[in-house]
């Protein structure tokens, strides 16, 4: 008994080094409680001093009373069942334990647990008689059904493969021994009469468990699994130790190794089929993380979505490695297919911009040769600003057709050779100096092309009417931005326009454009003179970016 005191309390110590691990705990106090009984057992059987010998006899139902919710915690935690665990559970579990504990401390003066003692010490061991009382048998009953409802939670808990059926086994073995003997012993059913001999067996209860903590790394490293969420997920999960060893891995896992799961356990990388040998060994190589990676598994191409990471204990030793592998393969091909798509859906869009450039191209030149024909110079004029309408549109579609994105570009790629042919299209005196100024700020094609109308607008107004003939002047163009508000100017330094011009009022027909296409993108829109010394036009466009 003094072997199986040392080697309860020397187990209960080892797994303290676990205790995160589920039902570490009430394994703990299932240890701790069994040292104490076989401890207040081994003293009682020495003693032959009456009163010293029933004190004896009465605290060692303290641990044998808490022998029973114990063990039942224990198979809840172990089997995954630990949200039964309550606090008003745990009350109603520990009622009549408790009831029971202070009944024996208390026999002395009553007769509800155990009366009428006697001890004899003609033998060769003393013995207690006893008469038991009601408390005594319902507490014994009690017991029974307790410890006989736990080992069947543990029983079916091997349907788990999550949990090792091994160390299952030898947590079942362990309990069920000493309680068989226990329960015979109650009725007087013993090799040696007034010898409980469950206190000897514990060293076989020490010895089973010790093989579970040993060879099976029962608590240890390998986790016992709190539900079987982990036996039903299709990724893979392979868990190495420290020797490169498989420890554990779940059914999806084994069926793409190809590996026995009767006997996986141990199983070095050495011995691990082909291509997966050499993937955890250069994966191992490459460290922790996560990454795409690339396989050929019975001639099929597989992507999985790798994620390494190292176990640690609570005291931040290095236990092992796990490997999470997630299939990506179809997201992948769906992911090319979409980009193959948008591809295609992108060049069918240049391609169409590219038409469409051409179109005005023709109707451009169709313009072009139409106000060559006509001797009205009025005629003439208004056909050569449809052209140049058309032709800034027509810039606008070569852009976007030269453009990756295909639907919004830089401003100033727009801007600036829409400018320069509007330019050169205008026979302007060599003393009009233009000036671009123009951030590459990036718009939708929606708004550039209401843009281009309104700038291809405004400039031709400032080239037509600021200036006189041989009068020296500049024209700036200005595109910047501030936050989403951008604003766009054009200046020139003629000061031809005598009252401001905001929206709603009486305008040409190109004023009448640009404000029509300042409506739609939502901007605001004025003309206005500035500057003292030297009167300046400014037309200002201000929108906000979507």
């Amino acid at each position: 008994m003094i072997i199986a005191t040392a080697l309860c309390i020397v187990i209960a110590l080892y797994v303290q080094k676990y205790p995160e691990t589920p039902a570490s705990r009430p394994f703990i106090y299932m240890m701790l409680i069994g040292a104490g009984w076989t401890a207040l057992y081994g003293l009682s059987i020495i003693t032959i001093w009456y009163p010293l010998r029933l004190f004896f006899s009465m605290a060692m139902y303290i641990p044998s009373r808490l022998m029973a919710p114990a063990i039942l915690f224990l198979a809840l935690e172990y089997s995954g069942k630990e949200r039964w665990i309550t606090t008003k559970n745990v009350i109603l579990i520990l009622i009549i334990p408790v009831i029971a504990i202070i009944a024996s401390m208390t026999s002395p003066w009553h007769n509800l647990f155990r009366y009428n003692f006697n001890l004899d010490t003609s033998g060769p061991i003393p013995i207690l008689y006893y008469t038991p009382g009601p408390i005594f048998t319902l507490s014994n009953i009690y017991n029974a059904v307790v410890i006989l409802g736990s080992l069947l939670i543990m029983l079916f808990s091997l349907r788990d493969r999550a949990l090792k059926a091994q160390s299952t086994l030898l947590l079942i073995i362990g309990i069920f021994i000493p309680i068989i003997v226990e329960i015979l012993f109650t009725n007087n059913i013993t090799p040696i009469k007034g010898y409980n001999f469950a206190a000897s067996t514990i060293v076989f209860t020490g010895g089973a468990y010790l093989v579970a903590l040993m060879k099976y790394r029962l608590f240890g490293f390998v986790p016992i699994a709190r539900s079987t969420v982990l036996e039903h997920i299709s990724d893979l999960v392979v868990v190495f130790d420290n020797q490169a060893q498989i420890v554990d891995c779940n059914p999806a896992a084994l069926q793409a190794l190809g590996l026995n799961p009767k006997n996986y356990v141990g199983i070095p990388n050495d011995f691990v089929p082909e291509p997966w040998r050499s993937f955890f060994v250069a994966q191992a190589a490459l460290g922790t993380g996560q990454r795409d990676v690339a396989l050929n598994i019975k001639g099929e191409n597989k992507v999985f979505d790798l994620s390494v990471k190292t176990i640690i204990d609570s005291h931040s030793r290095t236990l092992g490695t796990l490997f999470l592998l997630h299939d990506i393969t179809s997201l992948r091909a769906s992911e090319q297919q979409v980009q193959q798509l948008l591809e295609e859906k992108n060049l069918l869009l240049r391609e169409v911009h590219h038409r469409i450039k051409n179109n005005m191209s023709v109707i451009a030149s169709l313009l072009s040769l139409q106000s060559d024909t006509v001797q009205d110079d009025a005629a003439k004029t208004a056909l050569q600003e449809a052209r140049n309408r058309v032709q800034s549109m027509s810039v606008l579609y070569d852009r976007l057709y030269r453009s990756d994105g295909a639907n919004e570009m830089p401003l100033d790629e727009y801007l600036s050779p829409l400018i320069d042919k509007l330019v050169a299209m205008f026979p302007i005196d060599p003393y009009i100096n233009v000036e671009k100024h123009l951030e590459p700020i990036v718009l939708n094609a929606r708004i550039l092309f209401s843009l281009g109308i309104i700038v291809n607008e405004l400039l031709t107004n400032a080239l037509k009417y600021a200036f006189k003939r041989g009068e020296r002047g500049t024209v700036r163009i200005i595109a910047e931005s501030e936050g989403p508000r951008i604003t766009v100017k054009v200046i020139d330094s003629g000061g031809r326009y005598q009252e401001p011009v905001n929206e709603g009022a009486q305008t040409g027909f190109g004023l009448q454009v640009v404000q029509l296409m300042a409506r739609q993108i939502g901007a605001s829109f004025a003309i206005q003179r500035a500057g003292v010394q030297v009167q300046e036009t400014v037309a200002t466009l201000s929108f906000t970016k979507a």
